[in-house]
């Protein structure tokens, strides 16, 4: 029985490579939030990380794979340091935080949900702009919903504010399963959340097995998918932000990835799920 009760600790879970100097930046804002524990997740870093993480005289617990594994990999290693008890908060390496005193919020928000059955809760991830990024939370992983093209359609035209009032006053199709990035963003239940910031019950993320380390793209989707199916909600809530600096480290194989990644959950879950489920 996965049990959904107050945290005992809320360890915040930083998944790193090679951003030394993102490290070097929002450590210290870590540090000064009432984490119980801060763990760097390491995907065998080849740049300054290793010395980032050092120089923080132990306050930081560096967890270190010897061979690169990938984004889902690299963030499973959390489950050997980690009671079922515990909260995980991942933050990607390339955040600042914009929440304070986020160790007690995550606290307070998870045991809120966690009554209703709710083990992940995801928060907002913007941009230095101050936009909304678009996948914050997303809907079922199916044909409908991944030929839906609001959440990037809106997303590049987000500079152009008068086509976005017309464009929005006609309609967008599949906009209701997104999150809509021109209004203040409210709480909502979600099917996937954005793995750059969000919270998990480490006995759930446990149960679940933690990332298919398979998935090199779309870990989310494949997590809610599962999650769903072990019957454990998911919600969005914009309670605890960061802002998202977007370190590009997959370079020019991030497209292959991408595709390889639809076609292998698709096999996974099946066809006929994909096709129909809404």
């Amino acid at each position: 029985m996965i049990s959904l009760s107050e945290p005992t600790s809320v360890v915040a879970a930083i998944p790193n490579y090679n951003m030394g100097e993102s490290l070097q930046r929002l450590l210290p804002q870590v540090l000064g939030q009432g984490y119980d524990r801060v763990l760097v997740l390491d995907d065998a870093s080849t740049d300054h990380s290793v010395d980032v993480v050092a120089g923080f005289s132990g306050a930081v617990e560096m967890v270190r794979s010897p061979v690169n594994q990938g984004a889902g990999a690299n963030r499973n290693q959390v489950l050997n340091h980690v009671a079922d008890g515990d909260l995980i908060h991942f933050i990607d390496a390339d955040m600042d935080l914009a929440t304070d005193n986020i160790g007690a919020v995550a606290r307070d928000v998870f045991t809120r949900y966690a009554a209703d059955g709710v083990g992940a809760v995801g928060g907002l991830v913007s941009r230095a702009d101050g936009s909304q990024e678009p996948f914050n939370f997303g809907p079922v992983f199916s044909l409908k919903t991944v030929l839906a093209s609001a959440p990037p359609m809106l997303d590049r035209i987000r500079h152009r504010p008068r086509l976005v009032r017309a464009i929005r006053r006609v309609g967008v199709p599949g906009q209701r399963y997104w999150p809509d990035v021109f209004a203040t963003p409210v709480a909502r239940p979600a099917y996937w959340l954005h793995e750059g910031n969000m919270l998990i019950n480490a006995g759930v993320f446990a149960a679940v097995g933690g990332y298919d380390t398979k998935v090199r793209y779309h870990e989310a989707q494949d997590l809610g998918i599962r999650l769903e199916k072990l019957g454990v909600k998911r919600q969005f809530d914009p309670v605890i932000a960061v802002v998202h600096h977007y370190i590009d480290v997959r370079g020019t194989s991030r497209g292959k990835q991408e595709r390889d990644s639809v076609a292998y959950l698709i096999r996974k879950h099946g066809v006929g799920r994909f096709l129909f489920e809404r």
